[in-house]
């Protein structure tokens, strides 16, 4: 089976592509293109994106070998000029979300952010998100590790804000963003979980506490781009 180091080379040679040409499209440094191709690191994110579209192939299939069109060898890249499929939705796409996280701000910080990604309408549609509620963020750190990466991209239903236990949330506290899982408390309060628990412990607010650390959720995280790393 094939690495994503093994696809990305297999693309270039057979678009007669350099290493610079990598780096000049993905603004990644040498060495990380160098890494990408002998397999120590996977691109993500922005660069990720940037890549699928300069090997005219999908951000899945660079990572996974799945899910590649048919006849990918054809495949246009496209860029802010190309118009939408009759079945795509450009959402806002946020390298850093922490600043748009304090109170009142976010719907501010949507309508300024000129960074898109493209989606699938039926896929909005199949979880009843509008396609004003979804925006996609790209993730830092890792108190929520395995299940989400520094760098992977989250995708978040700014319409669902009701807590359902075990679900991962955005949220936002004392004006910084984190991912958490979420659980209600008698009285008002939550539960706010890291699936890296053993270095970030469980925090646990009553309904007084929620408000005084400006504590709310900003959605629900229903989708995680992520990839294995070497």
């Amino acid at each position: 089976m094939s690495s994503t180091a093994d696809r990305i080379q297999t693309r270039m040679a057979e678009l007669s592509l350099k290493h610079k040409d990598l780096v000049n499209t993905t603004g990644a440094s040498k060495g990380a293109v160098s890494h990408w191709l002998s397999g120590v690191n996977t691109p993500s994110g922005e660069r990720l994106l940037s890549l699928a579209r300069l090997l005219k192939t999908t951000p899945d299939w660079i990572l996974t070998g799945t899910e590649l069109p048919e006849g990918f060898r054809q495949i246009e890249t496209w860029d802010d000029s190309t118009p939408l499929d009759d079945d795509e939705v450009e959402i806002p796409f946020f390298k850093d979300f922490s600043f748009a996280c304090g109170s009142g701000s976010i719907g501010e910080a949507i309508a300024n952010e000129t960074r898109k990604l493209r989606m699938s309408k039926s896929t909005l549609r199949n979880l009843t998100i509008t396609k004003e509620n979804a925006v996609a963020a790209i993730a830092s750190g890792d108190s929520m590790s395995p299940t989400i990466k520094d760098g992977d991209t989250i995708h978040v239903d700014l319409g669902r804000k009701n807590i359902k236990d075990g679900k991962i949330f955005a949220v936002c506290i004392g004006g910084l963003f984190y991912c958490k899982r979420l659980y209600n408390l008698p009285f008002g309060g939550v539960r706010i979980v890291s699936d890296n628990s053993e270095e970030f412990p469980e925090i646990q607010l009553t309904a007084e506490e929620i408000k005084k650390q400006d504590f709310h959720i900003i959605g629900w995280v229903w989708q995680i781009s992520t990839m294995e790393r070497w």
